[in-house]
């Protein structure tokens, strides 16, 4: 069974609150529907491996604080700022997770609101 997504935002995110989950609705690869866009989330059709990797660009001088969260976990995290710049920061995340059939997948922000530019902005994910 292939399963594999590759999603981006759609709009800006601007001010999205702690425990805020980031909704990527543009859809470039969605192999097995199990990317759900309207939500956010990505539902594990069978245990096993998963890598999953996302890129936060932030607004202008802003900043984004993310984290994968699994089940309502937060599970690896990606720290988005750039201090006093006043400049885009991207930054990039990947990780491995075991997850159980059925499991929920999504990325999530871990501390103070979230402010990313929207074409930039991505997730994806693929079982081993």
């Amino acid at each position: 069974m292939i399963v594999a997504f590759d999603v981006r935002l759609k709009n800006y995110v601007t001010n999205l609150s702690p425990n805020g989950r980031v909704v990527f609705a543009t859809v470039d690869l969605n192999e097995g529907n199990r990317y759900d866009p309207s939500n956010g989330i990505f539902t594990a059709p069978a245990a096993g491996m998963y890598v999953f990797d996302w890129t936060i660009m932030t607004q202008k001088g802003k900043h984004a604080h993310t984290s994968l969260v699994v089940n309502s976990k937060f599970k690896s995290f990606n720290h988005c700022d750039d201090g006093a710049s006043g400049t885009y920061v991207s930054c990039s995340k990947m990780t491995v997770v075991k997850l159980k059939q059925d499991d929920k997948v999504w990325i999530g922000v871990f501390s103070s609101p979230a402010n990313m530019y929207n074409t930039y902005t991505s997730f994806s994910g693929y079982k081993l």
